[in-house]
């Protein structure tokens, strides 16, 4: 293939070999996305990291047909990578007829292409959904969305200049992103027949507004899908895979479906299989369209009635279609107005030819004259008079196949396409003068009127006053006293019952007995006795739910007696204090003693932290250096220890609100511990792991609160176990299952194991990873494999040159029967899991018990 000299000029006349840059948000400031440039005036949706941004209304108006690149929407699943021009590639692999692997510039010696597109999210308008009933999707307001001039190549050229076209076979291309999500890549599928026709226009491409692509639209190179949700067209392209299945990756089946009403959660859906149903996934957007102006807030004086008042604001939608129609009522669709469409292209094309090199003369009329791949502006003007005595305005779009927005809210599980009539009330106020207030359905942080106050959204408010009629109409908590008839005790006589029989801690001022729930906690009662005796509200907040909380109901015995002190009670020890009071050893005895107390909060400080991927970290803490060399880290094998951070690490308020988890460490040694912990950061509705992201801030120097040992199993040596104050004998196999960062406690126990002197049992590990980048230990694992110890390591991904000789795909009964007990019979075996619930709860278990029977697994399964 020739050089296109054009196109490579190009690329060095735009600097093509970097992403834009600019300030850095010190927002983004100790984020995994500190390399990225941003617009403080975007709307973050869902706290510092990762970015999913919308534009403020009156901003995305302000611009016109063309939104800026640095206000253009941003969804992104977890940190953005610092991909570079000169050594990203795409990999084109499959049912392809040359599968090949390209670079950059082989992507410039193809045709180039120019699309207006507007990008819109599924989600766009959630927050309205999410006003009826949650869904499990984060609140985008109605601002969503943004169209752009993308110039790139078109899939269907590069597919078959590049990989010689498909076979008769292939019915989906599949496409994934290098971004390292707590999922790995995000990736999605297209059917052939969308990417592979003239029809359709889906473009890899490498500009954005006449730019290179910036680092949260996909920089180098991304896929672009008129037409469809902004979840299908992949950012930092880097594999495209053909295939007779829609991709494999895990966000096509989790993200991106509308459920029918009656798939109330997302336990519900995995339950009865609704994620893998094909027929609920969103491709195309529906028709949809938004009241921009009079903004939310807006006060117009009604000072002179013969005045008019314009409404404004866009539609947008899909497959193709053109908006033909945005109708206004003012008389909830009795009678409609028709609102002019604006050209606003015209507007955008003209700017593009001059500034992005757009051409559109290139394209035979007939093609520009059925390209309908972006939203439009629409307005009306309406005289001030006919508002009056008006509740709501209300808006609906129609497209050229006689869709058009719902008068009602459509409920859904994931919150995708609302497309109801937007509706903005009107309230008539004297401030001083006679006006009108314009209030539109929902708000978003920064959201704020003329009046200079926060004005809620109408929806808020109605939820607000229901949320607040509802509380006013519930009966009365149960109690079992009133509160003078509760019991006064002192600290003292609570400090009393610390045992297993005999367990009472204090919340909140109140004092409870939780003796008969010890058995029943979730987390084993030894989480409750490291409690016992104490006041446990800063923990109790920093683990638990409200439904925990109302539990504590049933088990209140009286309130504990508060002192009143004339002058202020002496500041207390600090922690290092504290410590320092519990470290002190007779030096005479020359006994070391351990650091961790299992009633008290230990500092340590943070030594070392490695990066074994994007989201798995290795702390290394140690014991501070003032503290005796007489006090020792130890641990007991199986068990665990707590972590407390502030869940906002920094809020340096006098009590800032806790956060707290129990980790089982990997390695102990007498002065350092090591925790091998995953990040979870924000990604797709999930808002994160609050102590993981808080963790992953701590600086090296930095200290960090543990507290324990804590747990129910412990392993004893020789075969001997301690498992919910039961002791289990001569256990000859151990059968161990783990996903993810669940590796941990197994390694402890492998380690322990085979430094067995008396009874070496026999143990066979079955490890799930995505891929073999996450496999934690895995030179480890292989250099301890031996007649003893049997390691089978099964992968989501495998690596495409074969070598792998492992498990792939999901956990299955065949691999469960061929590796969990591997070695000859025996009536003495206990199993161990650990790794995320779904896995366990709906996988794991489920296939134990049909292979095993559910009285092996209630008396032989265990979980960490």
């Amino acid at each position: 293939m020739a050089p296109n000299v054009e196109l490579l000029q190009q690329k060095h006349n735009l600097d093509l070999h970097h992403a834009p840059t600019g300030l850095i948000d010190a927002k983004d400031i100790g984020t995994p996305d500190a390399h990225v440039s941003r617009d403080p005036n975007i709307t973050r949706l869902t706290g510092k990291h990762p970015l999913n941004a919308e534009t403020p209304i009156p901003l995305l108006m302000d611009h016109g047909f063309i939104t800026p690149n640095s206000l253009h929407i941003v969804r992104n699943h977890g940190p953005v990578p610092q991909n570079q021009w000169d050594n990203h590639s795409i990999t084109i692999s499959g049912l392809v007829n040359k599968p090949v692997t390209i670079t950059m510039d082989d992507i410039l010696q193809l045709p180039s292409h120019t699309l207006p597109v507007t990008i819109c999210c599924a989600g766009n308008r959630r927050k309205e959904q999410n006003m009826i009933k949650p869904s499990i999707g984060f609140s985008w307001g109605p601002g969503g969305v943004g169209t752009a001039y993308y110039t790139g190549v078109f899939l269907r050229d590069l597919i078959n200049e590049v990989a010689g076209g498909l076979k008769p076979e292939a019915l989906h291309i599949c496409m994934e992103g290098n971004d390292n999500t707590a999922k790995g890549g995000y990736g999605t599928s297209i059917t052939v027949n969308r990417a592979m026709s003239p029809e359709f226009d889906v473009l890899i491409a490498y500009k954005m507004n006449g730019e290179p692509l910036p680092y949260d639209h996909g920089y180098p190179v991304r896929c672009i899908v008129p037409g469809c949700i902004g979840g299908r067209s992949v950012k930092w392209l880097s594999k495209i895979e053909v295939s007779t299945q829609v991709s494999q990756n895990p966000f096509q089946n989790a993200d991106n479906k509308v459920f029918p009403p009656t798939v109330l959660s997302a336990d519900q859906a995995t339950e009865e299989n609704w994620w893998t149903n094909p027929d609920y996934s969103v491709y195309d957007l529906n028709v949809n369209g938004v009241v921009a102006a009079p903004y939310h807030g807006s006060k117009v004086a009604l000072d002179d009635l013969n005045k008019n008042i314009t409404l404004n604001g866009f539609a947008y939608g899909g497959s193709n279609r053109k908006v033909t129609r945005c109708e206004i009522t003012l008389d909830d669709g009795k009678t409609w107005k028709l609102a002019d469409i604006i050209d606003k292209k015209s507007e955008g094309d003209r700017y593009a030819s001059e500034h992005y090199g757009y051409d559109k003369s290139k394209y035979p009329e007939s093609y520009n004259q059925t390209r309908y791949w972006t939203w439009v502006h629409w307005s009306i003007e309406i005289p001030i008079a006919d508002l009056l005595g008006v509740q709501e305005i209300c808006l609906r779009c129609w497209n050229e196949t006689n869709s058009v927005m719902p008068k009602d809210l459509n409920w859904s599980l994931m919150g995708m396409l609302n497309n109801c009539w937007y509706r903005v009330k009107l309230h008539l106020i004297r401030d001083p003068t006679l006006s009108l207030i314009f209030q539109h359905p929902t708000t978003l942080p920064g959201d704020t009127t003329q009046l200079g106050n926060t004005l809620p959204g109408w929806m808020e408010e109605n939820q607000a006053e229901a949320t607040a009629a509802a509380s006013a109409a519930a009966p009365p908590k149960k109690t079992l006293f009133s509160a003078d008839e509760l019991k006064t005790f002192t600290l003292q006589e609570v400090e009393k019952h610390i045992s297993e029989d005999d367990c009472w801690l204090i919340y909140d001022n109140l004092v409870y007995d939780c003796t008969p729930f010890l058995e029943a906690h979730p987390g084993g009662a030894s989480s409750i006795l490291l409690a016992a005796g104490t006041d446990c509200t800063e923990e109790f907040d920093a683990i638990h739910s409200q439904k925990a909380k109302d539990m504590l109901t049933d088990y209140l015995i009286g309130k504990l007696e508060v002192k009143r002190q004339a002058s202020p009670p002496p500041t207390p020890p600090s922690e290092m204090d504290q410590v320092e009071t519990t470290k002190s050893i007779d030096p005479s005895s020359g006994v070391v003693k351990s650091y961790f107390d299992p009633r008290k909060w230990k500092k340590l400080v943070l030594q070392k932290k490695e990066h074994m991927s994007a989201t798995i970290r290795r702390f290394t803490f140690a014991i501070p250096q003032d503290v005796s060399q007489d006090c020792i880290l130890s641990l007991p094998t199986g068990l665990h220890l707590f972590i407390k951070l502030p869940e906002d690490i920094n809020d340096t308020s006098a009590k800032p609100k806790m956060v707290m988890r129990a980790y089982t460490p990997s390695k102990v040694n007498t002065r350092t511990i090591e925790f091998v912990i995953k990040v979870y950061f924000p990604f797709n509705s999930v808002p994160g792991g609050k102590l993981t992201t808080s963790l992953d801030q701590i600086r090296l120097g930095e200290t960090v609160d543990f507290k324990g040992p804590v747990g129910e199993i412990q392993y004893l040596g020789d075969g001997e176990f301690n498992i919910h104050n039961k002791l289990y004998h001569d256990i000859d196999q151990i059968g161990m299952v783990a996903g993810g960062t669940g590796i941990t406690p197994m390694w402890q126990l492998i380690q322990a194991a085979l430094q067995d002197s008396v009874k070496r049992p026999f143990m066979s590990l079955i490890y799930c990873a995505r891929s073999i980048d996450e496999i934690i230990f895995y030179k480890e694992l292989k250099q301890l494999e031996c007649d003893r110890l049997r390691v089978r390591l099964v992968l989501s991904e495998v690596p495409d040159d074969g070598s792998w000789t492992g498990g792939t795909g999901r956990f299955t009964m065949e691999e469960l029967q061929q590796y969990l007990f591997p070695f000859s019979d025996s009536t003495s075996r206990l199993a161990f899991l650990c790794g995320p619930d779904p896995m366990l709860t709906h996988c794991c278990l489920p296939l134990l018990k049909e292979a095993y029977g559910d009285n092996f697994c209630a008396n032989s399964v265990f979980t960490f």
